[in-house]
């Protein structure tokens, strides 16, 4: 029992300097005035390689992603592409989060878990199993804030391209119609329209702008917007009466998928019971008698058998969720 109270000592430890030196250089360095140093020396460089010109005759100040605030762990991730997708889910979530600290926060959760099970006496594999659920935490929260932002963004948006259209009769231009839109909605549509206007008015064109919406928006709604633009500023045409249609093609679907969504619920329902009942169950058992487990987890044919039924599990739950997963 005391070789466990060192080990969680050590652990918290090392965990605790490791956080100190880690906030420690973020707040050191995260400061306006640090940036924007930062910013001018790169520019300096730039200027300096370049004979004291860019490319294009002034030096370029480009927008990048910062996946941490420390320097090399920033380069290590850049280099990383699970780090972009990452990045990515942390953007179309709208979360005030870092991928440094969301990797940092998912070995803590599987330290806890493995740790926990260690303490308690059940088993490296329990710990191993809880470590891993409990490292996936983050992910499934931010999973589901995208969801939710998905669905407040798909119910607002029919809204917002018929003040566009309206904007549009009323003599306003394209641009100007973004603007009224993000002032007068609420987020997620205002917080996608003003960062479009605000790119767009920094010198972005309008097209990239129109695209980096639907980075930090999954929405196919989003992408029919942006393709009947893009088309409609290439060969012309009706806007105003294109978002219009657009508009109530997006109401209609929506009335279809609510539907829809009664009539699947029991099937659902089915599918994450049946996905949850034999894990959670296996695990209630290990922690009342790990013992009883003891054939499973300890002989080769065991083995076999535990491999079986979890193949065979995760095969039925997706075969599941492809039936009631209905496109509309």
């Amino acid at each position: 029992m005391q070789i466990h109270i060192i080990m969680i000592v050590v652990f918290a430890a090392t965990l605790l300097s490791f956080l100190g030196i880690y906030y420690g250089i973020t707040l050191s360095r995260g400061s306006v005035k640090s940036a924007v140093r930062r910013r001018l020396q790169s520019i300096s460089k730039e200027v300096s390689a370049t004979g004291g010109a860019s490319s294009g005759g002034t030096p370029s100040i480009l927008k990048s992603q910062l996946f941490s605030e420390v320097p090399s762990f920033n380069k290590m991730l850049y280099q990383f592409s699970p780090a972009r997708k990452m990045q990515k889910l942390i953007e179309q979530s709208d979360t005030k989060l870092s991928v440094g600290v969301l990797i940092l926060l998912t070995a803590l959760l599987f330290c806890v878990g493995l740790l926990g099970c260690l303490i308690i006496h059940r088993g490296v594999l329990l710990g191993v199993i809880l470590g891993v659920v409990l490292a996936f935490m983050p992910y499934v929260f931010l999973s589901g804030k995208v969801k939710k932002r998905l669905r407040k963004f798909t119910e607002q948006f029919p809204d917002a391209l018929d003040m566009m259209a309206l904007s549009l009769r009323a003599g306003h231009s394209f641009v100007s119609a973004m603007q009224i839109v993000y002032q007068e909605s609420s987020d997620p549509v205002a917080k996608l329209f003003k960062a479009a206007y605000d790119e767009q008015n920094f010198g972005l064109p309008l097209s990239d702008a129109l695209d980096n919406m639907t980075t930090q928006m999954p929405s196919m709604d989003l992408e029919f917007f942006v393709t009947s633009v893009n088309i409609q500023k290439d060969t012309g045409g009706n806007l105003a009466e294109i978002l219009e249609k657009l508009g109530v093609t997006i109401r209609e679907r929506l009335k279809i998928y609510r539907q829809l969504r009664v009539y699947t619920a029991q099937g659902r329902m089915s599918g994450y019971i049946l996905a949850a009942l034999p894990v959670v169950l296996v695990l209630v058992i290990m922690f009342i008698n790990p013992a009883y487990f003891a054939p499973l987890l300890k002989t080769k044919t065991g083995l076999y058998m535990v491999i079986t039924a979890l193949s065979l599990q995760v095969i039925g739950f997706f075969i599941i969720r492809r039936i009631i997963a209905i496109k509309v």
